[in-house]
């Protein structure tokens, strides 16, 4: 019972030293500056009758419509809210489209040369997510959050703890046999969709909320914290392999950014194990890879670094890890690091981008603001 308060107190103090820090004189004109360019991004994507314009990408519509809503929010502009509205609405009519609830993404061969239409996380796990927030926040919306909750629930599962990594999105079936553990990025992305919608599915349908949190815990516990190395890191994949032409460091932030988003929507996640796990993770991130990001000069290289991780994260052709960074260092007890690769990234905001460059950008920003 002690060593449970004395975590408390910790935390308590932590975050109090936070809330003091974002009061600073500092903090306020970087929030007022990521207000304001989120606001420009936002406004170019809106035609002058208030209605969104296309959007491109497999995640594009997901990420814009929770950007769209987490500005309302902060701004209480109801043109934002409307526009959330109008894209969740879009892509819940395209899943609702698809048999199981899973829009394609690309052409995938299965072992043995077939070719199926792919699909699934964490590009799922990404929309899934941002609907879910919007439409409970919304409230009226049981049905359709059920819906999403049923997709979720439905695609396929190994009691192992992990997920199809895709699937042929015509048959459901899994590309690879379920015997054969997915990567880690794509098992965190659907645990933050599967413990999110079972928070928000408590009241709705309980068994189905059970189901979704089991799921959940499954995943993060018994697979993704204990393969955690002790320097905070975790590998491509579950059973600890990093392939040389993959940017390992780019999957580990994006496995960090998905647990901590999940802490985020669901506070039932606000705790101990999980806490202790990401802290190890956010000072991984805050030693070995931020000295690698712009505006920081190389000082070091990770030695979790592969072939191809860039020697330096820039500002152009690597801009979503710096809003990543920014939103696992702003997030955690390295804040003022944080704020200023964001300071430095913002000068290179792709505003009016109607494709992933634009989305990948505003969707962390988004949720830093709604931190702070």
């Amino acid at each position: 019972a002690w060593q449970a308060i004395l975590f408390g107190s910790t935390l308590l103090l932590s975050t109090l030293a936070g809330v003091h820090a974002a009061n600073s004189p500092k903090h306020s004109e970087f929030r007022s500056k990521l207000q304001t360019t989120l606001n420009q991004h936002l406004s170019q994507l809106l035609k002058d009758d208030g209605s969104v314009v296309t959007l491109k990408g497999k995640t594009a519509k997901g990420e814009e419509a929770l950007t769209f809503y987490l500005m309302f929010e902060a701004s209480g502009n109801e043109t934002f809210r409307l526009a959330a509205l109008d894209l969740a609405d879009q892509v819940l009519k395209d899943m609702r489209a698809m048999k199981f609830g899973v829009l394609p993404i690309k052409e995938k061969e299965k072992p043995g040369g077939q070719i199926i239409m792919g699909g699934g996380p964490p590009a799922l796990g990404a929309y899934a997510s941002a609907l879910a927030y919007i439409l409970h926040q919304e409230g009226g919306r049981s049905n359709d959050l059920k819906y999403l909750a049923t997709v979720i629930d439905q695609f396929p599962w190994n009691e192992n703890g992990w997920w199809a990594s895709t699937i042929d999105v015509r048959t459901g079936e899994s590309k690879l046999p379920m015997t054969q553990p997915t990567i880690i990025n794509k098992n965190a992305g659907m645990a933050k969709a599967a413990g999110i919608l079972s928070f928000y599915l408590r009241d709705i349908d309980p068994k189905l909320a059970a189901s979704l949190k089991q799921k959940t815990d499954q995943c993060i516990y018994r697979q993704i914290l204990p393969v955690q190395e002790a320097d905070g890191f975790w590998h491509y994949n579950l059973t600890g392999n990093d392939p040389e032409n993959k940017d390992v460091l780019g999957y580990f932030m994006l496995t960090t950014k998905e647990l901590m988003d999940l802490q985020h929507f669901n506070p039932a996640y606000r705790e101990a194990r999980l806490n202790a796990s990401l802290k190890k993770a956010q000072a991984f991130v805050a030693n070995q890879i931020a000295p690698m990001a712009a505006p920081n000069k190389p000082s070091i290289r990770s030695h979790r670094a592969t072939r191809d991780t860039p020697k330096r994260y820039s500002l152009k052709e690597d801009a979503k890890r710096s809003y990543q960074l920014g939103l696992i260092l702003i997030g955690s007890e390295y804040a003022e690091e944080g704020i200023k690769i964001m300071n430095a990234a913002l000068e290179h905001f792709p505003t009016g981008n109607v494709g992933q460059d634009g989305s990948h950008a505003a969707e962390p920003s988004a949720l830093i603001l709604s931190e702070l």
